[in-house]
């Protein structure tokens, strides 16, 4: 799965987060403002002792109650979508909650404003306050169209509501004249609706950012994946996290080493197109098999490769590691061509361990990941050796008893002597 394609379904999900974490607050506040307001009135009709008593605001009561079942459902079906669906809200369902949202507050402070005439300074700044809430709230959907939306509707509710309550009331008080002067009122709207366009600009450039580093990422990414096919996976992630320096060091590790037998004469008969078909699919197993045991392939040598177990990964028993994947491979091999899923052809093996030195060999120009010493020269030649004993993996008797495998079916083949090896290296037959 691509990076990008990653990002958008956790994009989604981080979304429908905020949405039904915004849910819940406006819930909290339209539930703690009925409960506030219910006790208001209750502490001052029992502690007044005038004539006059604190009116309920039914109509005031109802709106909030309506507002929390609102928000509480949508908080129910944004939760069921996440824990149960996995997907995102319908594209229309924003821009429902926000116009539902707005008409619900708006239509409450009118009412508080009808009930508590007095005191519209008040009002006003509540009003105000929670205009700008909303508006600020809607920047986290990372949607401008929902920002703009909010904050036109905001700005047209704010100003409808004044200029209708202005017909209503005697204006007394130099504030009250400040507060419902037109020039305040329009300018007020003008405010709320550039609020809009100020929370959209900041949702664009927050989501232009991500997704500049979602395509930084993507790059890198593809640049390691082009990396890696070069080198293994393992090699390109150690230099990356060590900034490509990987000094020399000595580890133990098992070598391995394959090769076809006459893949040149399969190779004269056959078109290029078919010898690379073959090839991928010949070291596309060989790769599965070697990673699953925790090996890397250090090199492509056209008919075979260099396989190492150890390095730059650490295994706990590397020979054993590669004793297990030399005979999945061999018998994957069988079975494809037994199904006739591959062409007959035949495999040498050979597996040595010991001692390597691994690490970056070159210069600044020019450097590579190696591993080099005597187990790799030995288990080249012990590789070889197949065409002389008629096998298709030998293993010498150190590797052999270093996997230490009780159950493992080995023949001896006595001691061989190794061209440019000066002593004599007994050897196994394990196919």
């Amino acid at each position: 799965m691509k990076i990008r394609a990653s990002f958008t379904k956790q994009f989604e999900w981080e979304t429908l987060q905020s949405e039904r974490l915004r849910a819940a607050i406006l819930a909290g506040y339209a539930l703690f403002t009925f409960i506030y307001i219910l006790s208001i009135g209750f502490v001052i009709n029992n502690q007044t002792h005038s004539i006059d008593k604190f009116p309920l605001p039914v109509i005031l009561l109802i709106f909030l109650f309506i507002l929390f079942i609102y928000e509480f459902v949508a908080n129910r079906v944004l939760n069921h979508r996440i824990k149960k669906l996995n997907k995102a809200a319908p594209p229309h369902f924003k821009y429902i909650t926000a116009l539902v949202e707005v008409v619900l507050i708006s239509v409450m402070l009118y009412i508080y404003s009808i009930y508590f005439k007095n005191a519209s300074l008040l009002t006003d700044v509540i009003l105000m306050s929670l205009y700008y809430l909303l508006v600020f709230l809607s920047s986290f959907y990372l949607d401008k169209i929902i920002s703009i939306a909010t904050g036109t509707i905001s700005a047209i509710a704010y100003t409808a509501f004044h200029i209708l309550e202005k017909q209503n009331l005697k204006l007394g008080s130099g504030i009250e004249e400040l507060i419902y002067n037109n020039y305040f009122i329009y300018s007020t709207g003008i405010l709320l609706f550039l609020s809009g366009v100020a929370a959209a600009f900041m949702a664009n450039q927050l989501k232009k950012g991500i997704m500049r580093s979602i395509e930084l990422v993507e790059d890198e990414n593809k640049l390691f994946n082009l990396f890696s096919r070069q080198i293994s996976k393992e090699v390109a992630t150690e230099l990356l996290d060590k900034d490509g320096k990987m000094p020399s060091e000595l580890r133990f590790v098992s070598v391995m080493f394959i090769d076809i037998r006459n893949f040149t004469v399969y190779a004269e008969t056959q078109e290029p197109e078919e010898i690379v078909k073959f090839q991928n699919e010949y070291f596309g197993l060989v790769t599965e098999v070697v990673h699953k045991y925790e090996g890397i392939v250090n090199q492509f040598l056209g008919d075979g490769c260099m396989i190492t177990f150890g390095a730059p990964v650490k295994v706990n028993n590397p020979s054993l590691n590669a004793v297990k994947a030399a005979l999945e491979i061999n018998q994957i091999i069988d079975d494809k061509i037994k199904n006739e899923e591959l062409h007959p052809f035949t495999i040498g093996i050979g597996i040595h361990c010991g001692n390597a030195v691994t690490g970056n060999i070159g210069t600044n120009v020019k450097s590579e990941y190696s591993i080099t010493g005597g187990v790799v020269i030995l288990a080249a030649r012990i590789e070889s050796e197949n065409k002389t004993y008629g096998s298709k993996i030998l293993i010498s008797k150190e590797a052999l008893e270093a996997a230490s495998i009780k159950e493992l079916e080995s023949v001896a083949m006595g001691e061989s002597h190794l061209k440019g090896w000066s002593h004599p290296v007994e050897l196994y037959k394990l196919v």
